[in-house]
């Protein structure tokens, strides 16, 4: 074996992982796994209705929030995608006391069941299961 002759392999080799990573993420993934839905298009307009700093956030279902618990959850995936399209707003899980809370009802039928259980006033429904409250 020469030197040219391993370097030549080499580089056929890394070709072929090359395609087949390229294969299966532009080709293969794209046939066979849904395309997921963005997170934003949910809390859109709740996003204008919030003001920049904390809010306090409340939901029907429970999230993980601490170490140990099971974050696989609906609740703990509303939170975080709550979290994460409204950012650069701090939300307080679990918080009814402050000026803002975002109500998040895993079914819309739910949302006025969740604002009578936490004390909370509407302020502006942003979507289905979604609003803005106040304290009462």
């Amino acid at each position: 074996m020469t030197l040219r002759r391993v370097t030549a392999a080499m580089v056929t080799l890394a070709a072929i992982g090359m395609l087949r990573i390229l294969w299966l993420h532009f080709v293969s993934e794209p046939r066979h796994e849904p395309r997921r839905e963005p997170i934003d298009l949910r809390y859109e307009a709740l996003r204008a209705l919030v003001p920049a700093g904390e809010a306090g956030y409340v939901s029907d279902l429970p999230a993980a929030v601490r170490l140990g618990e099971d974050a696989g959850t609906l609740g703990t995936r509303m939170y975080l995608h709550a979290q994460y399209a409204l950012a650069p707003v701090v939300l307080r899980y679990d918080d009814t006391r402050a000026s803002v809370v975002i109500a998040n009802a895993s079914e819309p039928e739910l949302l006025p069941e969740l604002l009578r259980q936490r004390g909370l006033e509407l302020v502006a429904e942003a979507g289905p299961g979604l609003a803005l409250a106040r304290p009462r």
